[in-house]
């Protein structure tokens, strides 16, 4: 897999919802908060010896009461999005079945709802037929998160879980964080969908991202979506292709936040970029489209801004189930 620049340029912050959301441009709130994602490096400096994985905390439950959203800004209402409804697998954790099968346009060519579990300490390796991960000891986007799928990912009773939390290793305060990747061809579009939720555990992010194979950014593009802050409000960004600067984008918001489960989609072609959440498109972009192949990488990690995690910050991101597909 390759790697992503540390630099770090400020893009952009927050992730996406139905019905709301005009792209911005550079000069926008949107586009001056959200930095750049990477692929990150090992750290130079000397990391704490690994210790056995602790018990983790409980996990909560499957449905949490959703937090009070903050109202979006006035926009025309988008119409949801119609499409059929191909076979569904038996019903999920999450209230919604994984899709099964190919849809109009689009050949499915991975899925997983998580039936085998994989305990803490053996992921990826456990099912490294379907899935990778950053490895230990690379960091995070803002280099106060460690990468560390072990001590991290689980899969039990039909969910992958995110553990965030914070341990004490040789008196070193490390901030746990993970980037579970799955196995896919070389895919220069595509439609990946996911189902998921988060505790809203302050100090972390999704920036669940398309990014390009060449490592050549800004110039070949990003595509991020979910994106935000777990206790802050779901955004979408597309990086423009050819780019010379991050804040060259589109961004879309929305109200929506992480507890309650949620299905993003993001549908990739030469002639669009399509954010949809649970149905409903949130933004499109026609113009400047990602064309290079990229890699899909559910980057989990630290905020980007207002410092590392209080060590007693701790919580899970669920995921249900992913599909992916490529254009027939």
């Amino acid at each position: 897999m390759p790697r992503r620049y540390f630099t770090i340029v400020l893009v952009g912050v927050c992730a996406a919802l139905a019905g709301t959301a005009l792209p911005v441009s550079k000069t926008s709130k949107l586009a001056a908060a959200h930095v750049k994602h990477h692929s990150p490096s090992p750290s130079s400096s000397p990391m704490p010896s690994p210790s056995p994985t602790p018990t983790p905390t409980p996990m909560p439950s499957l449905s949490p009461a959703p937090n009070p959203s903050p109202s979006p800004s006035p926009s025309p209402s988008p119409s949801p999005i119609p499409s059929p409804t191909p076979s569904l697998s038996l019903l999920s954790p999450s209230g919604q079945a994984m899709p099964v099968g190919d849809l109009p346009g689009w050949q499915q060519i991975f899925t997983d709802d998580f039936a085998t579990n994989v305990p803490l300490g053996s992921f990826p390796s456990a099912v490294s037929s379907k899935w990778s991960a950053y490895p230990y000891p690379w960091k995070d986007t803002s280099h106060n998160g460690t990468y560390w799928p072990e001590k991290v990912v689980s899969i039990s009773n039909g969910v992958m879980d995110l553990y965030l939390h914070t341990e004490i290793i040789n008196g070193v305060s490390v901030h746990l964080v993970a980037a579970p990747k799955p196995n896919l061809p070389v895919m220069p579009s595509g439609r990946y969908a996911i189902r998921f939720r988060s505790d809203p555990v302050p100090g972390y992010k999704a920036a669940w991202l398309l990014w390009p194979d060449s490592g050549v950014w800004p110039l070949d593009g990003e595509i991020d979506f979910p994106e935000g802050n777990l206790n802050s409000n779901i955004s979408a960004f597309m990086h423009w292709q050819t780019a010379t600067s991050g804040s060259q984008q589109d961004a879309y918001s929305t109200s929506a936040t992480y507890p309650t489960w949620h299905t993003a989609v993001i549908e990739w072609t030469p002639a669009s970029c399509r954010f949809i959440l649970d149905g409903t498109a949130i933004g499109t972009s026609t113009t400047n489209i990602p064309s290079t192949a990229m890699h899909w990488v559910l980057q989990t990690e630290t905020q980007l801004s207002g410092g590392a995690p209080s060590d007693t910050a701790a919580g899970h991101v669920q995921i249900a189930w992913v599909a992916v597909y490529k254009p027939i």
